[in-house]
């Protein structure tokens, strides 16, 4: 059987981290997420970029405060790392936070977002990192703006017309994504098999209670967004 071409390629800024992905995104495609985590997130991996003299791909929708995450969501059959898995750090935006974000040691570009211990089918990736697999033009998708609730004004207000914008997650897209996560424990034989050497890569299947790595409220602050009450408390 001939071997899967790969519709898109993944690619950190130095190219050590690379991932093939077939066919196309997943539920929404491609969203700018404007909640406070993914804000600060992005702004916590270019300033690591900043601070090493590293030069990453950022994750973020606009050069601006408040500008969301550019993420475009696959499933995990329709994704392949192909090299750099060793390069993937994972991060959490609180001690007691279930998810696991990465970003490449290599350039520090946030990569795979976000990862679960054996959790939801499908994983968000950097959507600035996504080119064509047959002549490396990015991906553009029409883009959804989500979490609108939470966004700073000036932010969402830079989002181009035309574009749809939503408070929250669009309640058309619930249904796919929950079969998705509920699908496997209703019907057993449909279980995604897990390489043993993958159980332990940030962003792929680790256990998020394992990293250690945590962003802190400062990292908020910079970013010009809310602290969440996790980080509050720890103070």
């Amino acid at each position: 059987m001939a071997a899967r071409e790969p519709s898109y390629l993944a690619k950190c800024a130095c190219g050590k981290f690379r991932a093939e992905l077939h066919g196309e995104p997943f539920a929404m495609g491609a969203a700018n997420c404007f909640c406070n985590d993914c804000c600060a997130a992005c702004y916590y991996c270019d300033e690591k970029a900043k601070k090493e003299g590293k030069k990453n791909i950022s994750m973020s929708c606009g050069d601006y405060p408040g500008a969301g995450a550019a993420i475009s969501c696959w499933l995990l059959g329709d994704m392949k790392v192909v090299s750099g898995k060793d390069q993937l750090r994972g991060f959490k935006m609180s001690q007691k936070s279930p998810l696991c974000r990465t970003y490449t040691a290599c350039c520090c570009t946030p990569m795979i977002y976000i990862g679960q211990k054996f959790g939801p089918r499908w994983r968000a990736f950097n959507l600035n990192c996504i080119t064509s697999a047959k002549d490396g033009s990015p991906l553009k998708p029409e883009m959804t703006n989500v979490m609108g609730k939470f966004a700073l004004k000036e932010a969402w207000d830079k989002i181009p017309a035309g574009e749809a914008k939503h408070d929250m997650i669009p309640w058309g897209l619930l249904p796919r994504v929950l079969g998705v996560i509920f699908i496997p424990w209703l019907f057993p034989g449909s279980q995604i098999t897990v390489d043993e050497e993958d159980k332990n890569i940030p962003g792929l299947f680790i256990d998020a209670a394992t990293v250690t790595e945590i962003v802190t409220a400062e990292t908020y602050v910079k970013a010009g967004v809310k602290v969440p009450k996790a980080l509050q408390e720890a103070k």
